[in-house]
């Protein structure tokens, strides 16, 4: 048997496409998106360029397949093909990464890789949604220095500058180092943000074979005062307050804290293999107080309860993983393999205070709810680890025919207590151990344009509820079958896939029917649909991405919730087209560009039941516009003006809580330089 080794980088700086050529989402080694039996997007560096997009939020917003939601607190949550989706930074999965949780900003990032559907493979357990896997910049062996300025709407004002480059003459040692700054109002009243982003990163080559990177980022974010948005009259209508309106507390604040550090060791043997051992640790700080209208407004006089609430959250998580990976020849063509091992330990602590403050008018609220001190009456301890161990490997069965075989044991185990009003014993959750979940996937060439892929996936999710009998129950399961089709066209510069997905979410947690105080795990749901994307440059000068999903969603087994859509909150339809066109050289208009966009989305709901319980939005589209210039060599400017046609949309739909309107019309500029 003869061993060679693998390519390595799917870095998307500097390649100036939206297009990239491989990915390492779908299984540690970078693998060309055409010959991974999935639905993979990724939105590369040039496009967080060329968009703006300085957050996780904006990031995920403009993804094909996924659906961001702001919370109010600058925390949002953002679901795929109906469930939550996961998180992985430099292919090491964080429980509960996204959600609900601030975010570095993307100045760090070189890309975002997102795979659609359940990717137990490699994040053991978590949802059916998929995951995005936030991939850092690393130093350059070249020296540069980039700044971009912005200035925008609202008193927004943010400036980066990124500066990289090597140590030494032989280029064995490298630097970078970015910071970020960035203040601005919303476009409700009163309220605003402010955050600052350090990171910093070091490589060596220890030889000609062996590479450490070392990378650490730090932010300190505020969100003050701040607002959770509206609820609805008592009756069930709408306010149809304006969206400038702010519903808060002026002294309301939402402080945010988060540090990382990440180490890297790479070699690559003699015969080609390469080994990757990683450690990565994240603390996550965040202490608030603010006050949020709830139960409905009465119709005559715009008075609204109040609750006054706020407290610390401490958030501290550790993961190492180390695998080995390379090719070998089998029946006389080369094939992967890839094993591994990876340990995850994640504490979390929270406390918290509740109030009630009165009846306040709506719109006085934010100048009249008195500050008050909210004692600690709820706190929770938990802590959790994880250890699995997996394989997959690539056969080339024949020249066009690939067979990808995977799988992943894993073992958790969660402890939590109550640590307010007193502090409570460590309590365990069921835990799970040798839980096997198999990957299998099949990918066909047609020729060089088409290649046609088919693919079974397994995802697991403990359940913490219990039986009648005091027994745990079984984790949640959840497997999807997907087959689509995936073209390279015109010389590899432009990438298309077509995909059909069926996901079946059994043995959830329901209502015991005989002893309705326990659980029993006989709910089922069922999510299916189809995902489109054409992504890279359609011809000389036009970077596009278009994508469309179509969701179809229902819970199958559930005694409250049987027939009804699994996540509401997400649209049957969704179309999303980013494009920007730059005149060539030999235009007229030489240096200019021009840049367009739109979200589209169909009809949803959020909550459930009647009246003011549930709410109810029919579809919209948002549209975007840029025109940019390019000043010389060094330096471009544009002008992007978001919600062009001012369309008034809620974000979040309004029940007896938090409602949140889209953002109206916006304009911003950027100067963004380099040498």
């Amino acid at each position: 048997m003869v061993v060679q080794g693998q390519s390595s980088g799917a870095t998307t700086e500097g390649s100036g496409s939206y297009r990239a050529d491989s990915v390492t989402i779908a299984g540690k080694m970078p693998v060309p998106i055409r010959e991974i039996p999935n639905s993979v997007s990724v939105i590369t560096r040039q496009r967080i360029a060329d968009q703006n997009l300085n957050s996780v939020e904006d990031t995920l917003r403009q993804t094909t397949g996924v659906t961001a939601t702001p919370y109010g607190d600058g925390t949002s949550y953002f679901n795929a093909r109906g469930y939550a989706l996961d998180a992985q930074y430099d292919g090491m999965p964080v429980p509960g990464g996204v959600q609900y949780l601030t975010q570095f900003d993307m100045s760090i990032y070189d890309r975002v890789e997102i795979l659609r559907g359940p990717a137990g493979l490699l994040q053991g357990s978590g949802s059916p949604a998929g995951t995005a896997n936030f991939v850092r910049r690393m130093p350059l062996d070249h020296f540069a220095i980039s700044t971009d300025t912005q200035i925008g709407s609202w008193n927004f004002k943010r400036q980066t500058v990124d500066v990289t480059g090597p140590f030494n003459s032989d280029g064995s040692a490298r630097g970078r180092l970015i910071v970020t700054g960035q203040d601005r109002d919303f476009f409700y009243d009163d309220a605003g943000e402010w955050h600052g982003t350090a990171y910093g990163a070091l490589q060596f080559d220890l030889d000609d074979k062996t590479t450490l990177s070392l990378s650490g980022a730090y932010q300190k974010q505020r969100f003050s005062p701040f607002d959770y948005g509206q609820s609805r009259y008592a009756d069930g209508s709408y306010l149809n307050a304006p969206r400038s309106a702010f519903f808060g507390a002026d002294w309301s604040y939402n402080d945010f804290q988060t540090s990382e550090l990440y180490a890297n060791l790479k070699h690559e043997f003699d015969n080609g293999w390469v080994s990757n051992s990683t450690l990565m640790y994240r603390d996550m700080r965040n202490n608030s107080k603010y006050a949020y209208m709830f139960g409905g407004v009465d119709t005559a006089t715009n008075q609204a309860q109040y609750a006054i609430q706020g407290g610390p959250l401490h958030n501290q998580w550790f993961g190492f993983d180390t695998n080995l990976s390379g090719s070998f020849d089998f029946l006389g063509r080369e094939s992967q393999l890839l094993v591994g091992a990876n340990y995850a330990y994640r504490t979390s602590r929270s406390e918290s205070g509740y109030v009630g403050a009165g009846l306040f008018d709506i719109y006085s609220a934010p100048s009249t709810i008195p500050e008050v001190d909210v004692p600690y009456n709820y706190g929770q301890q938990s802590r959790s680890n994880e250890t699995g161990i997996y394989g997959q490997t690539r056969l080339k069965l024949l020249d066009p025919l690939t067979l990808v075989l995977g799988g992943r044991l894993s073992f958790y185990g969660n402890e939590h207590r109550s640590i307010v009003p007193t502090e409570g014993d460590w309590t365990s959750d069921p835990s799970v151990n040798n839980k096997f979940t198999p990957y299998v996937g099949i990918v066909y060439d047609l020729n060089d344009t088409y290649s046609i892929y088919g693919s079974y996936a397994d995802i697991f999710q403990p359940q913490a509820q219990t039986t009648f009998t005091g027994a745990g129950l079984q984790p949640r399961v959840g497997q999807q079958y997907e087959v689509g089709v995936k073209g390279v066209f015109l010389d590899g510069g432009l990438t298309a896939t077509v995909a059909a997905f069926n996901i079946n979410d059994n043995h959830r947690a329901v209502a015991d029917p005989s002893n309705p105080l326990y659980s029993i795990a006989a709910g089922k749901a069922r999510s299916r649909g189809i995902e489109a994307e054409l992504t890279g440059e359609l011809f000389t000068g036009l970077n596009l991405t278009a994508g469309y999903t179509y969701l179809q969603t229902k819970y199958l087994s559930d005694p409250d919730y049987q027939g009804l859509v699994v996540d509401p909150e997400e649209p049957k339809h969704t179309f999303k087209l980013w494009s920007k066109y730059t005149f060539q050289d030999d235009s007229s208009l030489h240096g200019v560009s021009l840049g367009a966009g739109m979200r589209a989305y169909s009809s949803t709901d959020r909550g459930a039941g009647t009246g003011i319980d549930i709410g109810h939005q029919g579809g919209y589209a948002v549209f975007d516009a840029q025109v940019g210039y390019k000043i010389n060599d060094h330096a471009d400017v544009n002008l992007t003006v978001k919600n062009l046609f001012d369309r008034t949309y809620f974000d979040r739909i309004p029940t007896r809580y938090f409602g949140i309107y889209g953002e109206p019309r916006s304009f911003m500029v950027s100067l963004k330089t380099h040498w």
